[in-house]
């Protein structure tokens, strides 16, 4: 592949792996400065890859991150920049944030801390708050999925004896 080559690829990865909604061949190229055809052929491939997925709507094709992978790299990096120990810490520590809202807001999950911010005469500050500590609730909750898998992989990597860097 020449450098022109993977120039295109570079920027046409680039936009279609930050895109917040699945976009189409053609928004993904004017966004990379590339032609049409160029974006196909190099969407094609990251999606052989599974670096990209598809999504069709009606007759057209749209691109975005493949889910998957992304999960998987996410797990696969706290596994390689983390210690277990810092791991454990971790989640012990998010675990404990989220015990402490559902006491001191008498809920037990983010979306019932999101309802109940219309209730009684809350002062502006008190709804922002709530609302800022559902959404942080929300992310612990899916953080605390990553790390108790990448706690996982660390147990996995240890029974088999590999790993991409010691396993404490």
């Amino acid at each position: 592949m020449t450098a022109d080559h993977t120039e295109k690829l570079d920027r046409i990865r680039e936009v279609a792996m930050t895109v917040s909604e699945p976009r189409n061949a053609g928004e993904i190229a004017a966004a990379a400065g590339v032609s049409r055809n160029t974006a196909e052929k190099y969407l094609r491939q990251l999606v052989a890859a599974r670096t990209l997925a598809t999504v069709e709507v009606g007759r057209e094709t749209r691109y975005r991150p493949d889910p998957v992978t992304q999960y998987l790299d996410q797990v696969r990096d706290l596994v390689e920049e983390h210690s277990k120990a810092e791991l454990t810490a971790e989640l012990a520590a998010m675990c404990d944030e989220m015990d402490a809202w559902a006491s001191e807001y008498g809920v037990d999950a983010p979306d019932a801390l999101r309802a109940s911010v219309g209730d009684g005469g809350r002062s502006a500050a008190a709804r922002e708050r709530r609302v800022r500590d559902a959404e942080d609730w929300a992310y612990y909750r899916e953080r605390v999925r990553l790390v108790q898998q990448a706690l996982d992989l660390y147990d996995s990597l240890s029974a088999a004896g590999t790993s991409s860097r010691s396993v404490p």
